[in-house]
């Protein structure tokens, strides 16, 4: 019974310790002055979003400076540019999509699968980071025209299309911050 006790005295410091040491994610931000070169300058419509927005992905919380928080958030858009493209694809598998609008869905998936190859390039080591994103938002604005041509309204489109569009507006901030630290 001795040894019982102890491995569960044991177990409640080692919990303890880490609830000391490693705060939950609520509690845990990312530094302030790295937020503060990244957000201001995202297209976001909030503040508040953008931060929220870096905070969903448990990588932003251990960044240390502005080209880590760049990296994460091409890591993040690069995320987000494959589940539009699979978001498309998938799309075009519904047996309720107007076939009128089947040929401008097609073109976004396959405008979005060439957009994810942008995001494995070489990227901010490369030097190119800035350029393979606005190669990525002509093929999203092209989306966007051939969805509006085809005069397709669908409310999930529009919103994963928002979506990508705030993953793409912090990727881009966040690039501007590490390619020109003196603005």
């Amino acid at each position: 019974m001795g040894s019982r006790n102890t491995s569960v005295l044991f177990f409640a410091a080692i919990a303890l310790f880490l609830f000391q040491h490693f705060p939950p994610q609520t509690e845990a931000t990312i530094p302030t002055e790295l937020v503060s070169k990244v957000c201001p300058q995202s297209e976001i419509r909030s503040y508040e979003n953008c931060v929220k927005s870096l905070m969903a992905n448990p990588k932003s919380l251990m960044v240390t400076s502005a080209k880590a928080v760049a990296e994460n958030a091409l890591d993040m858009a690069r995320r987000e540019t494959t589940a539009t493209s699979c978001f498309f694809a998938a799309l075009l598998k519904r047996k309720d999509i107007n076939p009128a609008s089947k040929a401008a869905l097609e073109s976004c998936s396959s405008l979005f699968k060439q957009s994810v190859t942008f995001f494995y390039l070489d990227g901010l080591s490369g030097g190119t980071a800035s350029l393979d994103l606005h190669y990525a938002l002509d093929k999203a604005t092209e989306c966007k025209s051939e969805l509006s041509a085809a005069h397709v309204s669908i409310k999930s489109v529009t919103d994963k299309l928002e979506e990508w569009s705030n993953f793409y507006s912090i990727a881009s901030a966040a690039v501007y911050a590490v390619e020109n630290p003196e603005h």
